[in-house]
């Protein structure tokens, strides 16, 4: 759990920096594509997509298996954020809310190689 939560800080002030650079170690090669084209089409539109104020309620392990030579876990990380998007410009707020924090559920999929390896996101699902 708790490495759970390190990744998942980690990974989100990489995705509010626009910039996966550090967390590269942290993401399939899958995951960091993924997350590459949204942050190229935020950096297009020369938008932030802001989280703040995240408070984790609970990080529920909803499964765990081994297929392939690999480890697999999935996580339900339950939070309370604001999600807001600005304009890198003039700092206007284009979507979401900067006062009213909203509810968020995830599931997250970390893989490693099987036995003591280090995890790596592989997905991020809606509930």
């Amino acid at each position: 759990n708790d490495s759970v939560m390190d990744h998942f800080f980690k990974i989100q002030a990489a995705w509010m920096n626009r910039d996966l650079s550090k967390v590269t170690g942290l993401l399939t090669d899958e995951m960091r594509v993924t997350l590459q084209k949204d942050i190229d089409q935020l950096l297009r539109d020369k938008q932030i997509n802001r989280l703040e104020n995240i408070a984790v309620r609970k990080v529920e392990i909803a499964e765990a298996w081994q297929e392939a030579g690999q480890d697999y876990i999935t996580a339900l990380v339950h939070a309370n954020l604001l999600d807001y998007t600005t304009d890198e410009t003039t700092g206007a707020v284009v979507s979401g809310s900067a006062s009213d924090p909203i509810r968020f559920e995830e599931y997250w999929t970390f893989t490693r190689p099987v036995g003591n390896n280090p995890w790596q996101l592989s997905a991020i699902q809606q509930p």
